[in-house]
């Protein structure tokens, strides 16, 4: 009988490895997806940092404007500066870098989420009249900025207060994988329709 169990434990210690091991990997995963947001905060790159603050000395602080940015404003301000259209330009680029990278299963929703959803928000709509400009040359400039700010708006608008969850879930799933979300694996997830 003793021959029989020497296989039996060495089996079974595989599959706990094996269990075991896959759950490392998955939370190394989401430890580097969500590491990988932090990324997209406006104050992680210099130039970024720095375009920010010429576009707030430009137009004023763009959290208290009242109405979106005219076409006719910005064209003035970039006839006055050049370096504003680049500023703009560098602002939603980082905007629509995020969004892909969320689309994409590169960052973590909920975490950009928690970090932007309202700078993000407010940007697109205070520069709403410079992005239709742009999308009626390029019809997908700013295509999943787009998608990403219609989203959060709806998650926004039913927001009231939330706590963070922890980095590393265990026993439960926090953090939306595109490639599962109903879809077969290794496919992008549908985008959200109009």
């Amino acid at each position: 009988m003793q021959p029989y169990l020497a296989p039996i434990a060495i089996i079974v210690s595989v599959v706990v490895s094996a269990y075991f091991l896959s759950r490392q990997i998955r939370m190394n995963f989401l430890l580097s997806l969500r590491n990988r947001s932090f990324e997209f905060s406006l104050y992680s790159r210099d130039p970024l940092l720095k375009a920010r603050v010429r576009i707030e000395q430009r137009f004023g602080n763009l959290f208290e404007r009242t109405e979106p940015i005219s076409i006719a404003v910005i064209k003035q301000s970039i006839e006055e500066d050049s370096q504003v259209l680049s500023d703009i330009l560098t602002l939603l680029a980082h905007w629509e870098n995020m969004a892909l990278a969320i689309y994409s299963g590169v960052a973590d929703e909920d975490v950009c989420f928690e970090m932007v959803a309202g700078t993000l928000k407010q940007h697109v709509w205070v520069f709403r009249s410079f992005i239709e400009k742009r999308k009626q040359t390029n019809d997908r400039a700013y295509y999943y900025l787009l998608k990403l700010r219609r989203r959060w708006e709806e998650r926004l608008s039913n927001f009231t207060k939330s706590e963070f969850q922890r980095v590393l879930p265990i026993g439960r799933r926090t953090t939306r994988l595109p490639w599962s979300i109903g879809t077969r694996r290794g496919e992008p997830p549908p985008l959200d329709q109009d």
